[in-house]
């Protein structure tokens, strides 16, 4: 039996079944991964918030979409309208239906998740206008999507035609109906992409790391272009044969990767122990008069007996360590990895005379 059911083995080895599994289950598990190390380290610094549990529902709502994907392939998606075993057509309308309202409230919820990020970067700041015109772009994101679905889900009168088309009644036009909601997401990526950047530009940090930072954000419009390609496929579908395949894939990853590029800012925390303990291993070194070196960062009280014992004379003539260096490197690294200081506090009561006064 093939992976397309009451399908010929020659229909079967048509289908593009094999693209939609890869695509979906990669995805959906770097995305997974992605969004619970976010969460795993909002969590351990005690920072979750509204965007983080918003990024949740984001990620249920992905997974769920993607399994309706997988599903569907099993009854026509990836083969052309003409070839769709005509036995798994009611199935497969059905599910695709389920999938509506999962994919326009998801791709809303990374959207806001991001805008609250943003918010989230401005709080106890002076900008007051910026906070308001992330506020409308929140709400006019959200509720847009909101109302995209809902006329997905009741684009049919009844809305049973929607999923059987054997019943009376009538639909909105296809294509205007997913030519208005894609041009409608576009717009919302665009602005939401940029809404940041003037904010960004304007931080006091090197220019090095502000186009980091910029870049960073200008990755989302890797969304915006599966959006876009997404919006190419509505033609073929409305008008050609009918195959959708290419418009629910590019729906696919622009839902996982929306999730995904929403979380890599919050990963900055793994990327800096990464570059800290490669810079560990190019440290400050010291020679003594064989040539040989030692990192600062390795030096111990043992290391250095040990030295002072092989090495005696005025031939020993390793570099002076100052007496902060001296204090860091006496004592062994802390449990958290970081550098404990130490303050000595002396306090002296004098005694005063007492006064003649009340004699």
């Amino acid at each position: 039996m093939g992976w397309v059911y009451n399908a010929s083995p020659a229909v079967d080895a048509a289908s593009q079944y094999p693209v939609i599994l890869a695509v979906c289950l990669s995805l959906t598990v770097v995305m997974v991964t992605t969004v619970l190390l976010r969460l795993g380290i909002r969590a351990r610094s005690s920072r979750l918030g509204a965007a983080d549990y918003v990024m949740i529902v984001g990620m249920i709502f992905s997974v769920i979409y993607s399994a309706l994907c997988i599903a569907q392939s099993r009854y026509g998606l990836g083969l052309p309208l003409k070839l769709r075993p005509h036995e798994d057509l009611a199935t497969y309308t059905k599910l695709n239906y389920a999938g509506r309202p999962f994919y326009q409230i998801g791709i809303a919820g990374f959207k806001a998740s991001l805008c609250l990020s943003y918010l989230r970067l401005l709080s106890g700041t002076s900008k007051r206008f910026y906070r308001y015109l992330i506020w409308v772009v929140i709400m006019i994101s959200t509720l847009g999507h909101i109302a995209g679905t809902a006329v997905l889900l009741f684009n049919c009168t009844p809305v049973a035609r929607s999923w059987n088309m054997k019943i009376p009644g009538k639909c909105l036009p296809v294509g205007a109906t997913f030519y208005g909601l894609a041009i409608f997401t576009i717009i919302c990526d665009v602005m939401i992409i940029f809404l940041p950047i003037p904010l960004l530009l304007k931080l006091k940090i090197k220019p090095a790391q502000k186009a980091g930072v910029v870049c960073l954000f200008l990755l989302g419009l890797f969304t915006t272009i599966c959006s876009i390609l997404r919006l190419t496929q509505i033609h073929r579908v409305a008008f050609g044969d009918g195959d959708s395949t290419m418009l629910v894939l590019w729906g696919t990853i622009e839902f996982n990767v929306g999730n995904i590029v929403t979380c890599v800012p919050y990963l900055a925390p793994l990327l800096k122990g990464v570059v800290r303990d490669f810079r560990s291993t190019t440290g400050r070194k010291y020679y003594d008069s064989r040539k040989e070196n030692y990192n600062m960062d390795a030096w111990s009280n043992e290391q250095r007996s040990q030295l002072q014992s092989n090495v005696s004379g005025p031939s020993y003539s390793y570099m002076k360590r100052t007496a902060s260096e001296e204090l860091i490197l006496a004592n062994p690294e802390p449990a958290h990895g970081g550098i404990e200081m130490t303050v000595e506090y002396q306090v002296s009561l004098e005694r005063r005379p007492a006064s003649g006064i009340g004699r």
